[in-house]
C-alpha cells in the first residue's frame, strides 16, 4: 500500500506532506455539517480501524451525529449476506438522516 500512495500522491509523506494532509478526511472533519454513516472493516489494510476511530471521536467531541457499523474483513467483504447487510444498512440511514423513516 506504501507504494501505492506513494504513486497516487507523487511521493512519500515526507516528501509531499501537504497533498497528503490535503486529501485526509480528518482534515475536513470540522466542516461536517450532514449525519455521516461509517462502514469500516476490522482488519481494513488500506484505512486502519485506528483512523476511522480517531475520525469518529473528532465527530463525538464536536456532537455531531454519525451511526457506524464494523464488519469483521478487511477493504470491503466478499460475503454475499454481509454486503446485503451493509445495503440495508445505508437505506436505513439514508432515511432516518432524511427523516422519511
Amino acid at each position: 500500500m506504501r507504494a501505492f500512495d506513494r504513486a497516487l500522491f507523487g511521493g512519500s509523506p515526507d516528501d509531499v506532506r501537504e497533498r497528503y494532509v490535503e486529501c485526509s478526511p480528518i482534515t475536513y472533519v470540522d466542516q461536517v455539517r450532514a449525519p455521516v454513516l461509517v462502514l469500516a472493516g476490522e482488519n481494513d489494510p488500506r484505512c486502519p480501524i485506528r483512523q476511522i476511530d480517531n475520525y469518529l471521536d473528532r465527530l463525538a467531541e464536536r456532537g455531531a451525529p454519525y451511526e457506524t457499523y464494523r464488519y469483521d474483513a478487511g477493504h470491503g467483504s466478499l460475503v454475499v449476506a454481509e454486503t446485503i447487510k451493509q445495503s440495508a444498512i445505508e437505506v436505513y440511514f439514508a432515511l432516518r438522516a432524511l427523516k422519511l423513516r
